[in-house]
């Protein structure tokens, strides 16, 4: 039995029908050299690696009126089958005819009365053409790192599936509202300590926001509430749109390399601020300040890339939208995201979160959410865009190479565009998931970013080096 932090049990709290807070991720495969991946072959697949990841069999048990946090317990009434959905569809396999799909599984929610994931299993009807896996998990239960460890458990980093050991799982009954309130009470004990640590917590990062102030280190810095309000800032429904597109990864690291002490994560942001930027532009909709995305920062040791629940930060940085040169506002990004992890490392304002007493959060959360208060307030930020690294080997399942990936991320009422962007041998995805209400037109969105890694290729790479790029795009994911 384990015990939600209380940043895992926020997006418990966030959640609405309109507003399904998992995450989750496309995953397209070659067919298997030994034969046909059929659906019970899947099914076998996917029962002999249940245990690889302990949130496949927990489910939640919510004490009454807020009481504590949630708990996880091994589901005693677990069925794998509650958790496989099948489809065939007409035509390849590809990321772009499987957005229809896609966009219908993101966005139904998870039951919360069983463990929190899903899978659907797709497939055309000719075996040749391999299959795809859409998954989705609910964010309470891991982040972009942990969840790319599980993809890591469910696959191999060889054709042959490696030997699984013994499972050694065993099922729990929920807690009591008594034993709850036992361990409450003698939680309660230390709550003086606990208070002593709040305060002296809360002190020191005022402290340190208020001697940044003074000195001018915080200049720039965006603030919550502070980003423009623009089409993708509107309140949403529970349709949700989701695309991806593939892009050459190698680009991407050679356009870094022209600049120095540049990352791929700037080249990343620069490419969606480019794309964002042309897109509002097009609609009308491009305010004379920059765009603030909101980008989480891994607090993940190494050794604590395989556990469950959330260990992130987050931090807001300016992508440059209100500059017109690719370049310029490239180097703008660098430097506001340099800016930006000084921030995050200096006040580590999110470190107080699971401090606070539980019921806290939980009531203003979810009065957050149940009164809409997104759509009488500014914009939180304009959007989320989040960098997962992935694999640079091939990955299999159960001998079927993967060929592509794209992320999935929830978006929020009053912020409609998440960008995903996961990394696999020679390509970098960004997988979009937006509201039809934010993004009316995403395959204009979708033409925007590959355009925005061309432009920026065309303005710092020499021709010969833009060629085979363009070479390397062209080839199928």
């Amino acid at each position: 039995m384990q015990t939600l932090t209380n940043l895992d049990a926020s997006f418990l709290h966030l959640e609405k029908d309109s507003t399904p807070m998992h995450v989750g991720g496309v995953m397209l495969f070659s067919a298997p050299a030994d034969g046909a991946m059929t659906f019970d072959r899947f099914r076998r697949h996917v029962g002999n690696r249940l245990q690889t990841a302990r949130v496949f069999r927990q489910r939640l048990h919510i004490p009454p009126a807020l009481l504590a946090n949630p708990v996880w317990i091994e589901d005693p009434d677990f069925r794998l089958d509650n958790h496989l959905r099948r489809r065939t569809i007409n035509g390849p396999l590809t990321h772009k005819s499987l957005e229809s799909l896609c966009g219908k599984f993101f966005s139904a929610p998870l039951r919360r009365d069983q463990p929190l994931w899903e899978m659907m299993f797709v497939r055309t009807a000719d075996a040749a053409d391999g299959f795809a896996v859409l998954l989705k998990v609910h964010h309470c239960a891991l982040d972009g790192v942990s969840a790319e460890a599980v993809i890591t458990g469910l696959l191999d980093f060889t054709p042959e599936p490696r030997p699984m050991g013994p499972d050694t799982w065993q099922p729990e009954t929920a807690p009591t509202v008594r034993e709850v309130a036992r361990r409450q009470l003698a939680a309660a004990k230390d709550a003086p300590a606990r208070l002593t640590t709040l305060l002296q917590s809360t002190a020191d990062i005022a402290g340190r926001i208020a001697l940044r102030t003074l000195t001018g280190k915080d200049q720039g810095i965006p603030h919550y509430f502070g980003a423009p309000r623009t089409d993708f800032n509107r309140p949403i429904g529970p349709e949700r749109r989701h695309f991806s597109v593939q892009l050459s990864l190698t680009t991407v690291k050679e356009i870094k390399n022209t600049q120095p002490g540049f990352t791929v994560n700037d080249v990343v942001l620069a490419i969606c601020a480019g794309a964002t930027r042309r897109y509002l532009k097009d609609v009308g909709s491009l305010p004379e300040t920059s765009l603030v995305a909101m980008a989480p920062v891994s607090r993940r040791a190494e050794t604590a890339k395989g556990q469950g629940g959330n260990q992130v930060s987050s931090m807001l940085i300016r992508l440059g939208t209100d500059i017109a040169d690719p370049v310029q506002r490239l180097r703008a990004i660098h430097a506001n995201a340099q800016r930006a992890k000084e921030h995050n490392r200096e006040v580590p304002v999110d470190l107080l979160m699971n401090q606070l007493p539980s019921a806290g959060p939980g009531v203003a959360l979810t009065a957050y959410s149940r009164l809409n208060l997104s759509r009488r307030l500014p914009p939180m930020f304009n959007m989320v865009i989040t960098n997962v690294p992935g694999s640079p080997l091939p990955l299999y399942l159960d001998g079927a190479m993967m060929r592509s990936i794209g992320g999935m991320a929830g978006i929020y009422d009053n912020t409609g565009l998440t960008l995903v962007v996961m990394s696999y041998l020679d390509k970098l995805s960004i997988s979009v998931t937006a509201a039809p209400e934010s993004v009316q037109k995403p395959e204009r969105l979708a033409q925007y970013l590959e355009e925005a890694l061309a432009e920026l290729a065309k303005a710092v790479l020499p021709e010969k080096v833009i060629a085979k790029s363009a070479a390397r795009q062209a080839q199928p994911a």
